[in-house]
C-alpha cells in the first residue's frame, strides 16, 4: 500500500469531522498544553509544526514565536491556514511529506510532534529529518500514543494496532527507539492521558 497516498487522502475526508471529534476532546488538548509547557517556547523561537493538522496547536502557543507549519493533507492545511487568521496569527504553511522536510540543516529552534509520531508512515525517517532541521541545543516537543519502551505488545493490543492503522493510527510504536535513531536526548516523559496510553514528551538535540 502507498502509505503516504492514503495518509493524504484519509485525512482529507476526516478534515471536514476533525475538529468536532478531536478537538473535543479534553485530555489532547491538556496533552498538547502540558507537552508545550516542557519544550518552553521563547519569543522569537523559529517553531516548525509537524503533521500540523487543523491547527490544533495554534491558539496554546507562546506569543512571539515565528511558525511555519506543513502537513501532507491539503484540507487539513487549509484548515490551519484559516485557524491562523482567526486568531490573526501569521504562519508559513506548506505541503510536505513529514519525511523528506524542504528545510536547511538547523533551521528551527523547536519542532512540534503532537500527534505526529502516531500516523505518519515512516517514523524513523520522520524523526531523522527533523533532528536535521534542528539547530544545536534545539529540542522537540511530543504528544502521542506509544508502547512503552520496555514493553511487548500484547497479541490484542497488535491485532488492535493493525486495524487501528488502517483507520487513523499507530497505537505500538516506541518513542525511546526512534529518539536514538535521531540522535536526540530525552529530557523528560510523563503521562499525559488514558492511562498513560499518551504521553507529553521533551528531547533534545546536543550543542555540538
Amino acid at each position: 500500500m502507498d502509505w503516504l497516498r492514503w495518509n493524504r487522502r484519509r485525512y482529507d475526508a476526516y478534515a471536514p469531522l476533525y475538529d468536532r471529534v478531536v478537538g473535543q476532546l479534553g485530555f489532547l488538548e491538556r496533552g498538547r498544553r502540558r507537552a508545550l509547557e516542557m519544550a518552553q517556547l521563547r519569543a522569537g523561537e523559529r517553531v516548525l509544526i509537524v503533521a500540523a493538522g487543523t491547527g490544533l496547536d495554534l491558539p496554546l502557543l507562546s506569543a512571539g514565536v515565528d511558525v511555519v507549519a506543513i502537513d501532507i493533507s491539503p484540507a487539513m492545511l487549509g484548515r490551519c491556514t484559516a485557524r491562523a487568521t482567526a486568531h490573526a496569527m501569521r504562519i508559513q504553511a506548506a505541503l510536505m511529506d513529514a519525511a523528506r522536510l524542504g528545510f536547511a540543516a538547523a533551521s528551527f529552534d523547536c519542532v512540534l510532534l503532537h500527534l505526529a509520531i502516531a500516523v505518519v508512515p515512516d517514523p524513523g525517517a520522520t524523526m531523522r529529518e527533523v533532528a536535521r532541521v534542528l539547530a544545536p541545543g534545539g529540542r522537540i516537543s511530543v504528544f502521542d500514543k506509544f508502547l512503552p519502551d520496555d514493553a511487548v505488545a500484547s497479541p490484542l493490543r497488535r491485532a488492535a494496532g493493525a486495524l487501528a492503522s488502517i483507520v487513523a493510527t499507530n497505537l505500538n510504536r516506541q518513542l525511546g527507539p526512534l529518539l536514538v535513531e535521531g540522535g536526540l536526548s530525552l529530557r523528560a516523559l510523563e503521562p499525559a492521558g488514558l492511562g498513560g496510553l499518551f504521553v507529553a514528551a521533551r528531547a533534545d538535540k546536543a550543542t555540538h
